[in-house]
């Protein structure tokens, strides 16, 4: 996903007090789009993450890339190595920058504040939806079941056959959070939420908006009760997440994973396909394809049994 750009690329370079390394295409002065820098392409806006490893600064295909003057060395390099001709937009704080580009330039259509009455909503998903808050902004599949108390924020998109449990709240803004002058300034997350078909949302979970790219959970995912999945997250289809488990901004988990309650995700995390991770684990770096984990910080578990035992 990617958001519509109002600025050419010398007004911004002035709006974001920049300074414009010539080395790119002449041809491109008009970019159209701000999207992730993993998936960006020549047309694109990418501001690059702090964490950004000089790898992933080098396989960053944005035709306009914003980054600070450590990052500007590393895309530099990578860049000319790889016969690249992008532009480089060096700025102070690349977060700040992401901060000014969505408030502004990027900012998503305003939503009327206009939500389903009551009436539309028990003629829609049944009386047990009466006190339930859905936007007009949303796409809600057939036979999905929508329980009390429930809130669903604009730019979500909900599948066939979902469950939306009670004060289920999906499409609020992620935490994301950049500091400037003393103060905390929350990042508007406008990409939203999409819940593929026959997903089950348990009782007082909360699925945050995404950033630039949608938070996502896959086909036929069943989530327990009371779970936080933060912005930018990816849950595979098949996945089953037990009670107060909690994943961080941009975690992924591939297909068919089996997560015990109580389990902490660190942000980034990315886990293969078919994992098992054991109650109460904490899990801080990623793992591959079939992993099965414990403890904290979660390891695999037969060296976990093994520690525990001896």
């Amino acid at each position: 996903m990617a958001l519509p750009l109002s600025l050419t690329l010398p007004e911004l370079q002035v709006f974001l007090r920049a300074d414009l390394e010539k080395r790119g295409d002449p041809a491109l002065r008009d970019p159209a789009w701000l999207a992730p820098f993993e998936s960006a392409g020549p047309g694109d806006v990418a501001v690059l993450p702090r964490r950004a490893s000089p790898m992933q600064i080098g396989a960053c295909r944005a035709g306009v890339v914003v980054g600070d003057a450590g990052q500007e060395r590393s895309w530099e390099r990578m860049a000319l190595a790889g016969g690249k001709a992008g532009w480089f937009l060096r700025v102070e704080d690349p977060v700040w920058a992401l901060w000014m580009l969505l408030d502004k330039p990027c900012r998503a259509p305003q939503d009327p504040e206009d939500w389903l009455s009551e009436q539309e909503m028990v003629d829609r998903f049944g009386i047990q939806a009466r006190t339930a808050t859905v936007h007009r902004d949303t796409e809600v599949g057939s036979d999905t079941w929508i329980g009390p108390g429930a809130v669903v924020h604009p730019r979500v998109r909900i599948g066939e056959g979902c469950r939306i449990g009670e004060g289920a709240v999906l499409g609020a803004p992620g935490f994301g959070l950049v500091q400037r002058e003393g103060r905390q300034w929350p990042l508007p997350h406008w990409a939203g939420v999409w819940i593929e078909p026959d997903v089950w949302i348990g009782p007082q979970c909360q699925v945050s908006a995404g950033l630039l790219e949608a938070t996502f959970v896959g086909k036929g995912s069943r989530l327990d009760a009371q779970i936080q999945v933060g912005h930018n997250a990816r849950i595979g289809p098949g996945c089953i997440l037990a009670a107060q488990t909690g994943l961080a901004g941009s975690v992924v988990l591939g297909a068919g994973c089996l997560v015990g309650g109580q389990v902490g995700f660190a942000d980034h995390v990315v886990l293969g396909a078919n994992c098992l991770v054991a109650a109460r684990s904490g899990v801080t770096r990623s793992w591959p394809e079939g992993t099965k984990l414990a403890g904290f910080p979660a390891i695999p578990l037969g060296k976990w049994r093994r520690k525990v035992a001896g």
